[in-house]
């Protein structure tokens, strides 16, 4: 895997996972990186589900 650079501190950032629910019916996961030092975010994917009462929907995005 390379490593992501921070494009203002020219630091090696972290990859975070952070998840979020909301009222039971939809649940977001972001995929980011980080910088440690300024707290720049750099976004890599989010997957949103939202669940009716007979259906599933999935949208991922890069």
């Amino acid at each position: 895997m390379n490593a992501v650079i921070c494009p203002k501190c020219r630091i090696r950032m972290d990859f975070i996972a952070e998840s979020e629910s909301t009222d039971g019916t939809k649940k977001v996961i972001r995929y980011y990186y980080r910088c440690p030092a300024c707290g720049s975010r750099i976004l890599d994917s989010n997957i949103e589900t939202i669940k009716d009462t007979t259906t599933i929907l999935i949208k991922i995005t890069h």
